[in-house]
């Protein structure tokens, strides 16, 4: 609800100032007060968001928790394709990938531990699936040496992800 009052704060801000501002002469009280109503917006819509990623650690929809069991599910299936025919790697992969995408989202409450973690976790994991994707495209094209090439490379890189998750203390 913050999040919500933040953002109307913010934009009706915004619009005050703006036509505060473009009067000849501008009108200083005016877009002196808007600029106050902006920093109350900003201010409920940070904290806002601060409780929604909050609540979603603690409901279970992110968190290391849930985050290791979708890389470690996705590991184990990876396993599995590693040596597979090509056609069964890019059905595989496909249904990997589409799994991975949910990654970010869960991955949002991480924020609260600091965007040093954040930012370290997702770019290892944000490797790893850059380099699934080329390996489904490899795998796609006909291309099979540089589609396990790749498809090594992004495990290679799931497990970097488990093990920077594994090390957190959360």
């Amino acid at each position: 609800m913050k999040k919500l009052i933040g953002n109307v704060l913010l934009t009706a801000g915004l619009v005050a100032g703006a036509i505060t501002a473009a009067r000849i002469p501008p009108m200083w009280g005016g877009l002196a007060a808007s600029l106050g109503v902006m920093a109350v917006g900003i201010v409920l819509r940070r904290q806002g968001a601060k409780e929604e990623l909050h609540r979603a650690a603690q409901s279970g929809t992110g968190g290391v928790r849930e985050l290791e069991r979708l890389i470690k599910e996705s590991l184990e299936k990876l396993e599995k394709i590693m040596d597979a025919p090509r056609e069964k790697v890019v059905e595989e992969l496909t249904e990997i990938l589409e799994e991975l995408d949910e990654f970010a989202e869960k991955a949002q409450p991480l924020r609260i531990e600091g965007l040093m973690t954040y930012g370290t976790i997702m770019s290892v994991f944000s490797r790893g699936e850059r380099a699934l994707n080329r390996a489904w495209s490899a795998f796609a094209d006909g291309y099979e040496n540089e589609g396990r090439r790749y498809l090594r490379y992004g495990y290679d890189d799931l497990r970097e992800t488990l093990q920077a998750l594994k090390t957190l203390k959360v």
